[in-house]
């Protein structure tokens, strides 16, 4: 009954409006930060599956990622900064996913970037899955983890080098960070070219910026994950590992090594559903954690926001809707048709504005924390 009534359908959009079959697609580094001459190298990637096999381009041609030391360091940190793995089903044939999608697309990438070279050719499937992120893992060895949370947009791994693997030049602990760039940036002092560390000015920082917007905007609308290093942490004795919101005084002071641009793919299925939400007078609300300019764009693609369509006043991020007084917020749930960069506390408050305006909401969740959000609503969709 209550089904039927529905006004409303808040939805997450990773995994539920998208296919969750992440792929790195394109990336970039900086090759050159003399005074106002800078020099970004774009790379583009094929392969869209989690299979490992493709090649990174570099204008239009293949281009062997060990050339660039630049290179090294972001395949690096992005095979350690990462708990997830690559696994070959044997009985269906295909490669599949160990842990979050988000990571594993980066194990896939680092498979095929293969930064020193491995000779492939004669690998079974399950050893072609992991071998050279397993050349990485013996370079560092892992210490700990300081794991992502939403405020700081970001995770790290701190590692210590061993002697064993590719020559290494680390003699001391580092740190590889990964998460949102416009969180990441703000904590950089510094920018990695070749083996320098060159001072991030506005002016790089700007064009940093520009890219992650256009990747984020294009016609792919690529989620953008900003990596980097800390070569000189806290001694591991120095840090509280049980504060969590200390983490992100630990990950300060870090070098930029370069951006990633992720493609997932809406399901095919998804335009055609909204539309026929939007005939039986529903409103598709989307609720995603990715930063604002993405979700816009995917908005488009998917058909909540129409090609023309003035979003003013439809669209927020966590932050805008915490910048307003509750009278505004309420008025904001009328007529918003996206949510971006939301945490759980948001979802709760959404839903109450909502039903404030005698609308009828369904929910969906697929995280522990989205619990009392699913409670609120009169549906609650765990995913």
């Amino acid at each position: 009954e209550t089904l039927g009534c529905t006004s409303v359908i808040c939805s997450d959009k990773t995994g539920t409006l998208t296919t969750n079959q992440m792929s790195v697609c394109r990336m970039f580094i900086f090759s050159k930060a003399e005074s106002n001459d800078i020099q970004i190298d774009e790379f583009e990637i094929t392969g869209s599956t989690y299979e490992p096999k493709g090649d990174i381009l570099f204008n239009g041609r293949k281009f062997n990622c060990s050339d660039r030391s630049g290179l090294i360091e972001l395949a690096e940190c992005a095979a350690l900064c990462n708990d997830s793995a690559l696994d070959y089903n044997e009985s269906k044939k295909v490669f599949e996913k160990v842990g979050e999608a988000t990571e594993t697309a980066l194990t896939v990438l680092v498979e095929k970037m293969n930064v020193f070279n491995t000779d492939k050719s004669r690998l079974s499937p399950q050893e072609m899955a992991m071998s050279s992120n397993i050349i990485i893992h013996q370079k560092y060895r892992k210490e700990f983890t300081l794991e992502f949370s939403r405020d700081r947009k970001s995770m790290s791994t701190y590692v210590v080098p061993t002697n064993r693997g590719p020559s290494n030049n680390q003699q001391s602990a580092k740190m590889f960070v990964k998460g949102a760039p416009e969180s990441v940036i703000e904590r950089c002092t510094h920018i990695r070219v070749g083996t320098q560390k060159v001072p991030l000015t506005p002016q790089i920082k700007q064009e940093i910026m520009r890219l992650v917007h256009q990747y984020g905007t294009g016609r792919d609308t690529l989620r953008c994950l900003a990596l980097g290093t800390i070569d000189n942490p806290l001694r591991r004795e120095d840090m509280d590992l049980e504060d969590s919101n200390k983490f992100v005084v630990y990950e300060n002071n870090i070098t930029f090594v370069g951006v990633v641009g992720m493609l997932d793919p809406p399901r095919a299925e998804v335009h055609e559903a909204i539309d026929r939400c939007r005939d039986a007078g529903i409103r598709v609300i989307m609720i995603t954690g990715d930063n604002k300019n993405t979700a816009e764009a995917i908005c488009q693609r998917i058909g909540i926001f129409h090609e023309l369509e003035d979003i003013q006043g439809k669209a927020f991020s966590g932050r805008e809707f915490d910048d307003l007084s509750m009278e505004e917020q309420s008025e904001a749930c009328r007529h918003a048709k996206m949510f971006a960069r939301v945490e759980p506390a948001h979802k709760s408050k959404i839903v109450e504005y909502l039903q404030s305006h005698g609308e009828i909401t369904a929910m969906t969740g697929d995280g522990v924390n989205d619990a009392p959000a699913l409670k609120r609503a009169e549906i609650g969709i765990a995913m």
